[in-house]
């Protein structure tokens, strides 16, 4: 789907200067030159967010994913197979590269608790939402000069 200026996107989705808002998840794209884009979906459930990216090919050992503040950041690095090294490239069509991935979730998720596997070529990360606390009362201290 094109949007009236030309640019692919989806209803609900603002996309400026390599930057993707989806509802509580900002997207922003890191180019890293001549680097593999593993591409990623971006869910939200009443439990949370699950973020999934294609990764085939890559060992966890060259995935990181690390939280900064409200920021998921996704790198690592798709390396060739060392199979045919001797051998000269007739047709080449695989991306390999060091990529760069930043997910900005914002709202009531608790990215202490994420969780994250590789299984079968797919990244899956989940941030659960906080569980909110209706019905629980707490008393609010009020700080007060002394009264005379």
């Amino acid at each position: 789907m094109s949007s009236p200026e030309g640019k692919k996107g989806y209803p609900g989705e603002e996309s400026r200067s390599g930057i993707l808002m989806l509802g509580g998840v900002t997207l922003i794209d890191v180019s890293i030159e001549g680097g593999y884009r593993p591409p990623a979906d971006v869910n939200e459930t009443a439990e949370g967010v699950s973020i999934r990216m294609e990764v085939p090919g890559v060992s966890v050992r060259h995935v990181q994913v690390v939280v900064r503040g409200a920021r998921v950041e996704v790198s690592g690095e798709k390396r060739p197979d060392q199979a045919g090294c001797d051998a000269s490239f007739l047709c080449m069509e695989r991306t390999f590269g060091k990529f760069s991935r930043i997910f900005e979730v914002s709202g009531s998720v608790n990215l202490a608790e994420m969780t994250a596997g590789l299984k079968g070529g797919v990244l899956t990360l989940f941030v659960p939402k906080v569980s909110e606390r209706r019905g629980r009362e707490q008393r609010v201290r009020i700080d007060a000069e002394d009264e005379s």
